[in-house]
């Protein structure tokens, strides 16, 4: 799988053509987010992308609405504070919360 990064919509084709299998879309939820996705997916709907940065529980949902196949999330499923504390059944909960949530709209997208 070959996911290289990309921001503006020259890089994101420019990514595609040199064989990506996804780009991914950084950082995403800085220039504009769940809207920026949409915009991207106007001139390239046929580029599979991946948001990061800016993607929560409370975004997901409208990422992949808005056209993202995925979503990849960094510090808001694992946070050093929760390391610290030793906590890490925590981040197993955290990511069955963004299992349920992708599944819930894909679901709903589907009907």
């Amino acid at each position: 799988m070959i996911l290289p990064g990309a921001l503006t919509p020259t890089e994101v084709k420019t990514a595609w053509d040199a064989g990506a299998d996804i780009v991914k879309v950084f950082p995403c939820g800085n220039v504009g987010g769940p809207k920026y996705i949409k915009a991207l997916k106007g001139p390239f709907p046929h580029i599979e992308m991946n948001p990061t940065g800016g993607v929560n529980l409370d975004t997901t949902a409208d990422f992949l609405r808005a056209g993202a196949c995925s979503v990849a999330v960094g510090g808001e499923l694992i946070d050093a504070a929760t390391i610290k504390a030793g906590k890490y059944e925590v981040f197993t909960e955290r990511a069955k919360q963004y299992i349920a949530l992708i599944q819930k709209t894909r679901a709903e997208m589907a009907a």
